[in-house]
C-alpha cells in the first residue's frame, strides 16, 4: 500500500484553462466529476473528494490543456448541398445535413445540438432521418454533451458509423475520451465564433417573452425567410393568436452581444482551435465573403447565395474519404483556406473579449434583464441596420460587398 495518499487531481486552475468539453466527467469510472455553474452561468468540472479515487483519468484526457493539434487543411471547398430542403432549413448551404442523412441511410448513427423544451441546449443522438431538423440551424449557446461521448463510445464498438459535430473543443474532448482512433468514426466542428452559456440564453427568451407579452414556441438565429444572414426570428404565442417577429441582428441584446464577442467563456478568448489547426476529420461554416473570393461560383449560371453557401475544410484523410461518398449529395467547387479565412477571422484567431468585464459585471448584478436595458440604452440607429440591408436587393448587395 503507498505510504503517501494522492491528492485530488486539480483539473484547472483558472478558467481560461477549461473549455467545458466534459471530458473529464465522461470519463471518471466512479461519476465523481459533475458540471456546476459559475456566477454567470458557465459550466465547469467539479470533483467530488468523498467520492473520487484519484486515479487522475480525468486530467489525462483532457485535450484543451494536453494536446497540440497538429492538423494543416488538406483541401478546401465552397459548397452547397444538392437537396434545396437540406439548405431551406439550415443556416448556411447545408452541407452537415447532408452528410449526416448520408450516415443515417448507411445505419449509423449522428449527434449533434439541438434545443429542449425549455430552450436549453444538448448534443443527442439521431438516426432517424425525420429528426434531421433537431440538428440543423445555429445554436449560439454552449451545449450540454452529457454522455454523448460514452455513448458514441459504445456506438463505435459495435461496428455502427458515428457522425459527431460541436465546436473544436466539443470534438477535441470527444478525441480525448476515446483515447484511440476508429475507422467508423467522422467528426465535424464548426467555425466557432466561441460560446454563450445557456442560463444567459434562457433568460434573455424570458426577457424576450415579457417584452412581447406572450410565450415563445419557435426560435431561429438565422432565418433564410430573411436571406443568408445573421437575422433571426421569433413565434409568438398570445391569446389573440400566434404572431411570428422578425429578431435582425443588431435589434437583439442577446445576438448583438454574441457578435461583438463579449458573453463567450474565458477560454473561447484563448481557444488554440482557432487557427488552421483543427481537431475535426472536416471544418464547416458559411463562406463569408465568397462574392469576392469566388463570384464566379455566383451569378446567373451559379449559386444563388442568398440561400446559403459553405465552406469545407478537409483537415485529416478520414474527412477525406467522407467527403469522397458525398458527390452525389453535395455540390462542391475548390477554394483555398486562406480565401476562407478572409471573412471568417476565428479560423485565424480567437475573438475579443471587448466589453465583457462590464457586461458579466451587469449581469451579476441584474441577470438578463440589466444587460436589456443598457442594450436598449445604447444601441441607438444601429438597431435598425438590419432591417435597412434587408431592404437592398440580392444583386445589388453582391456588387457593394465586391466593392
Amino acid at each position: 500500500m503507498d505510504s503517501v495518499k494522492k491528492e485530488i487531481p486539480v483539473l484547472f486552475t483558472e478558467k481560461s484553462a477549461c473549455c467545458g468539453c466534459g471530458a473529464c466527467m465522461n470519463i471518471c469510472p466512479v461519476k465523481a466529476i459533475s458540471m456546476r455553474e459559475d456566477q454567470y452561468g458557465f459550466m465547469y468540472p467539479q470533483i467530488d473528494d468523498s467520492v473520487c479515487i484519484r486515479c487522475g483519468r480525468c486530467k489525462s484526457v483532457c485535450s484543451f490543456r494536453n494536446e497540440e493539434v497538429k492538423n494543416t487543411p488538406i483541401k478546401t471547398f465552397a459548397a452547397v448541398a444538392n437537396d434545396e430542403n437540406l439548405v431551406a432549413k439550415s443556416a448556411s448551404g447545408g452541407v452537415f445535413a447532408a452528410m449526416a442523412a448520408k450516415i443515417i441511410k448507411d445505419g449509423g448513427a449522428v449527434c449533434g445540438a439541438a434545443f429542449g423544451v425549455d430552450w436549453s441546449v444538448s448534443h443527442i443522438w439521431i438516426d432517424d432521418i425525420r429528426k434531421l431538423e433537431l440538428l440543423q440551424g445555429s445554436k449560439y449557446t454552449q451545449s450540454n454533451i452529457g454522455d454523448t461521448y460514452s455513448q458514441a463510445k459504445k456506438l463505435l464498438a459495435e461496428g455502427r458509423k458515428v457522425l459527431y459535430s460541436g465546436t473544436p473543443c466539443q470534438i477535441a474532448g470527444l478525441y480525448g475520451y476515446l483515447g484511440k482512433d476508429y475507422d467508423n468514426l467522422f467528426t465535424v466542428d464548426i467555425i466557432c465564433h466561441g460560446v454563450p452559456n445557456n442560463r444567459m440564453f434562457r433568460e434573455y427568451i424570458g426577457v424576450l417573452e415579457k417584452n412581447t407579452g406572450g410565450k415563445i414556441t419557435s426560435f431561429t438565429f438565422r432565418d433564410k425567410s430573411l436571406g443568408w444572414g445573421s437575422d433571426g426570428r421569433a413565434s409568438i404565442e398570445k391569446e389573440s393568436g400566434t404572431v411570428r417577429k422578425k429578431l435582425w441582428k443588431n435589434a437583439s441584446s442577446y445576438t448583438y452581444y454574441f457578435y461583438q464577442g463579449w458573453i463567450c467563456r474565458d477560454s473561447c478568448y484563448k481557444c488554440k482551435y482557432a487557427s488552421p489547426h483543427r481537431p475535426a476529420d472536416l471544418t464547416v461554416g458559411d463562406y463569408w465573403g465568397i462574392e469576392k473570393a469566388h463570384p464566379e461560383y455566383l451569378g446567373n449560371k451559379g449559386w444563388n447565395e442568398s440561400k446559403g453557401i459553405s465552406v469545407i475544410i478537409v483537415n485529416t484523410k478520414q474527412g477525406e474519404n467522407l467527403l469522397q461518398e458525398m458527390c452525389d449529395c453535395i455540390d462542391m467547387k475548390p477554394s483555398d483556406f486562406e480565401k476562407a479565412a478572409m471573412k471568417n477571422s476565428q479560423l485565424s484567431r480567437p475573438s475579443s473579449p471587448g466589453k465583457r468585464e462590464e457586461i458579466l459585471r451587469l449581469y451579476e448584478e441584474g441577470n438578463w434583464d440589466l444587460l436589456d436595458k443598457r442594450f436598449s440604452e445604447n444601441i441607438g440607429w444601429r438597431k435598425y441596420s438590419g432591417l435597412i440591408q434587408s431592404l437592398i436587393p440580392v444583386s445589388v448587395k453582391r456588387r457593394l460587398k465586391k466593392l
